[in-house]
């Protein structure tokens, strides 16, 4: 399990007002299929990555910085540090004026700084002899932002058994998460808790299979603070309408969530093209009505030799990932009702053609032949367009190239396409960005 979380726990999203824990590796390892008690390798990577929608909304200016040591055969450490700059315009929830197809934006910029950190012990031996048949590995992570707070803490344990060819994965993650924005001016608290049950099997001496299930529970503020919805109302004397453009009230989410996810990859190694092969599915289920399913396939060639030096000098990975997921229960574009009488109300318009006696009125009805009922607001209610029905198309290419025995430098591009489905949100609603990353790792 990865600390720290995202920080909307929308099953996918742009990075925007969020915290986006960028991949340090940006061009994947090829598959390796001998076990290993603690999987770590003395290195340093950084890496550079620049994430920009079109016609000027979000850009995200990420550098991270990691490091990973095997200080003893049975302990290893790793730890990692993000530095996220992000500014742009992001859509307010409300909708547009008439004729207009733009929705309404608001400008933002904020500074996020993060670190992790983790500890791999390994213990036990297996029949044969070899060591690290358990390995246990507690995690700590930070992150800050001007409004945003999260600190995370897991656990993970990893049995090896099978000759080392099954290892069973067990986790639990607790998240403690304060946030505040516009609509909420004061820190409110959240807390998330993640269980993790996995496999990762070995079914050839080139092919392994990885499956797993999470389920999560999120409680407390779980409304982001930056966005809003526009409530709308058909007085009997118009002056009394709410505006019907823009947001004209925050919006409001359940304060629990509970969450399924299946995922499964398979790895499968060609030696006669010196390539492998990658494909997972991931599903996702809430109880806040979506259900998502993320399909990605990846192939990663080896190319080239140096000298007589076996091993390949350039890895090349392009990947394309699709996702698909159905809305939230609550998410609408407008909704019925008054931001001023969230409870509702019962009206009377006065017969001088610009006065309007509510109940609460002792003069209620007054000289009006008749009365009017204003809705109460829904339950929950979001315009937020990462909780609509869509598809989102991320594709692209990385590229490793190994220069020296201890160093190498990486570079990828990436493009992400969002498109709603409900054929009522507004195309401009939803953002398509490039993202390039650069990097270097130095083993030492």
């Amino acid at each position: 399990m990865n600390l720290p979380r995202m920080r909307c726990s929308l099953t996918e999203a742009p990075p925007e007002r969020r915290a986006s824990w960028p991949a340090l590796m940006v061009a994947a390892a090829l598959l390796a299929t001998r076990p290993q008690s603690l999987q770590a390798e003395d290195r340093v990577d950084y890496r550079y990555e620049d994430y920009s929608e079109d016609n000027g909304r979000i850009q995200i200016q990420t550098h991270a910085a990691y490091v990973e040591a095997e200080l003893t055969s049975r302990i290893a450490v790793k730890g990692q540090f993000v530095y996220d700059a992000i500014s742009g315009a992001t859509p307010t929830g409300g909708p547009p004026a008439p004729g207009d197809p733009q929705v309404p934006t608001v400008v933002l910029e904020d500074v996020r700084r993060a670190g992790s950190l983790e500890a791999a012990i390994a213990y036990g031996e297996e029949p044969d002899g070899k060591h690290g048949r358990f390995v246990t590995t507690p995690q700590l992570a930070y992150s800050r932002e001007s409004d945003y707070e999260s600190i995370g803490a897991a656990l993970n344990q990893t049995i090896n058994f099978n000759q080392r060819n099954t290892a069973l994965n067990l986790g639990i993650a607790e998240n403690w998460d304060r946030a505040k924005g516009f609509f909420q001016s004061r820190f409110q608290s959240k807390d998330t808790t993640d269980f993790l049950i996995g496999i990762r099997q070995i079914l050839t001496p080139r092919t392994v299979l990885t499956a797993n299930l999470t389920l999560g529970y999120a409680r407390g503020y779980l409304t982001d603070p930056y966005k809003g919805v526009n409530f709308t109302y058909s007085y009997p004397i118009s002056f009394y309408d709410p505006a019907t453009v823009d947001v004209n009230s925050a919006e409001l989410r359940p304060d629990s969530r509970f969450r399924q996810v299946f995922y499964t990859s398979l790895q499968h190694y060609v030696d006669a093209v010196r390539g492998a092969a990658e494909a997972s599915y991931r599903f996702h289920h809430d109880d806040w009505g979506i259900l998502a399913h993320t399909m990605e396939i990846a192939w990663h060639q080896k190319i080239g030799r140096r000298g007589r030096d076996i091993d390949p000098w350039v890895t090349l990975t392009p990947f394309f990932r699709y996702h698909r997921q159905t809305a939230a229960d609550f998410y609408g574009l407008q909704f019925a009702g008054d931001p001023n009488l969230p409870n509702g109300a019962v009206g009377a318009a006065q017969s001088d053609g610009f006065t309007i006696l509510f109940s609460d009125d002792p003069a209620f009805p007054g000289d009006a032949p008749g009365t009017f009922t204003v809705p109460v607001h829904p339950k929950y209610y979001s315009s937020d367009y990462r909780l609509s029905e869509m598809n989102t198309f991320t594709y692209g290419i990385s590229a490793e190239v190994r220069l020296h025995d201890h160093f190498s430098i990486t570079a990828g591009y990436k493009r992400y396409v969002m498109e709603g489905l409900d054929g009522v949100t507004l195309d401009s609603t939803y953002p398509s960005a490039h993202v390039v990353t650069v990097g270097a790792t130095l083993w030492f």
